[in-house]
């Protein structure tokens, strides 16, 4: 049984080749982002707020959604388009917080019950997106747990919200690209359009 019966062959080629580029392109962007998380270094010495720097970086994650929304809705492949756009945009989202779990960690190491690395930062993160939760590090001081709590609102923005932008982008796209295609006349190099 075919994975993709109603798609000529040619046509399958083509998606099979978009989606090798696809996941290329997102083990790249992936190692990116950590490459950057893991050695870009982090502001230590300053008693300086991180709320600024929350509300910038969370400002480019909606620019970047945004960004993504109008790139799937005109992608040839919306679908892969869309998945694409959700492996980039969570681990940034998570990269995010990370980092400034792990700056407000490194300035006051009273701020959780143990002082955050990088992986230990990534971990509790992950762990609070996931609603995991081992109870291993908690949040400590009041400021930290407000953090912690506005990170879990937003986890299901992000849950609910972005991946039903993208998911309905994409559902756009398709709606799109099959309208192109219905309207598009049918040229005798043209091959006959599949059944199914």
């Amino acid at each position: 049984m075919s994975t993709l019966p109603d798609l000529p062959p040619a046509s399958r080629g083509a998606m099979a080749k978009q989606a090798f580029w696809m996941t290329a392109r997102i083990v790249l962007t992936v190692g990116l982002l950590l490459a950057a998380y893991f050695y870009i270094p982090t502001r230590a010495d300053t008693d300086d707020s991180d709320v600024p720097w929350l509300i910038l970086e969370l400002a480019v994650f909606g620019v970047i959604v945004g960004i993504q929304v109008a790139a799937i809705v005109k992608a040839r492949y919306p679908v892969l388009r869309a998945v694409e756009a959700l492996a980039a945009t969570i681990p940034l989202f998570l990269l995010i917080f990370s980092r400034i779990y792990l700056s407000n960690s490194l300035t006051h190491p009273d701020s959780f019950t143990q002082i955050l690395d990088h992986v230990t930062a990534l971990y509790f993160t992950v762990t609070v997106f996931s609603t995991v939760g081992f109870g291993d590090i908690v949040a400590a001081t009041g400021g930290m747990k407000m953090l912690v709590t506005v990170q879990m609102l937003l986890n299901l923005a992000v849950l609910g919200l972005v991946i039903r932008l993208l998911s309905s982008a994409a559902q756009k796209g398709v709606q799109r690209r099959n309208k192109a295609q219905a309207a598009a006349p049918i040229t005798p190099a043209d091959p006959p359009p599949a059944v199914g």
